[in-house]
């Protein structure tokens, strides 16, 4: 039986594997001496908790630190100040992190014990067990993140480099929102007249795609940076941005369906959102003095 590893950061907690019984390297010397160290300094959980680490297998996730020959020293005990270095890989040899995770039923969080080794988890050395609840990794969020930061970084240039940092560092808050898309890009048009109508053309095309926005906070707070696009009828999936603009809070609560992901710094609006029609009877109609981009005309 051969042993699957994964080599993954491990903040991010995204891919596990769970180990086998036979393999050819030390992982399941590592894995004992991991368990006896997790039971030694769990004493205060509960007997069937402790139960399960003891026989269930856990899941290993593990990154390299330092996957290279250790430099040769000269004769003379030191190196030469321009000497090229070509680091040769050690695959065998390397240092990595690893850690086990166990997921005990019912007791609502995971005990993690991170230890260090060679590649082939020979010597390995446990550092500290951890009690946490370990957060899903939202695929369809982060790819939204993603794609919004790229439309944040190409085409809104006039955001200061503080915001500009704020949006590719911090997390974003989601909501479905109401914007007419198709008025939002009126008297936008700098391409040829069939290239416009192609254009309105596809977004009538995906109006059965909900809308979702993706929302930061201006330097000044009192405005929000706000990327608009289509998802699935029922998720941020495939989402694709199609404009972006810099609104007041209360503008960007008019048009607000619900709340998807909450601020990062706390709720900036109101719990409740009403969807209110302009005098044409049209939802969602932005502000006609801001443009796309989030320009004053």
């Amino acid at each position: 039986m051969n042993i699957n590893r994964s080599w993954k950061l491990l903040p991010a907690l995204v891919s596990a594997v769970l180990l086998a019984a036979c393999q050819s390297d030390h992982t399941e010397e590592a894995l004992q001496e991991a368990r006896n160290y997790t039971l030694k300094h769990t004493r205060m959980l509960p007997e069937m908790s402790r139960k399960y680490i003891r026989f269930a297998t856990p899941k290993l996730q593990t990154i390299t630190v330092f996957a290279h020959r250790p430099m040769m020293l000269t004769e003379y005990d030191h190196i030469s100040r321009n000497i090229d270095f070509n680091p040769v890989s050690d695959p065998s040899g390397g240092v990595i992190l690893s850690q086990f995770v166990w997921n005990p039923p019912d007791l609502g969080y995971s005990v993690i014990v991170i230890g260090q080794s060679q590649a082939d988890m020979s010597s390995w050395t446990p550092l500290r067990v951890v009690l946490k609840n370990i957060a899903p990794y939202r695929i369809d969020y982060e790819n939204a993140r993603t794609a919004a930061i790229s439309y944040v970084t190409n085409n809104m240039l006039y955001l200061s480099n503080l915001e500009r940092v704020r949006v590719r560092t911090s997390e974003a808050e989601v909501r479905e929102t109401s914007f007419d898309l198709e008025y939002m890009f009126e008297e936008q048009l700098e391409s040829t007249s069939a290239e416009w109508e192609r254009f309105l053309q596809t977004l009538q095309e995906q109006r059965k795609r909900k809308q979702y926005s993706l929302i930061w906070r201006t330097d000044d707070g009192k405005r929000r940076i706000v990327i608009t696009g289509l998802g699935t009828e029922f998720s941020l999936q495939d989402w694709e941005p199609v404009c972006g603009m810099v609104i007041p809070i209360k503008q960007l609560d008019k048009y607000t369906v619900k709340i998807v992901v909450k601020a990062p710094d706390g709720p900036v609006s109101p719990a409740e959102h009403t969807q209110e029609k302009t005098e044409n009877g049209q939802k969602g109609k932005p502000d006609k003095n801001v443009s796309p981009e989030g320009k004053k005309k």
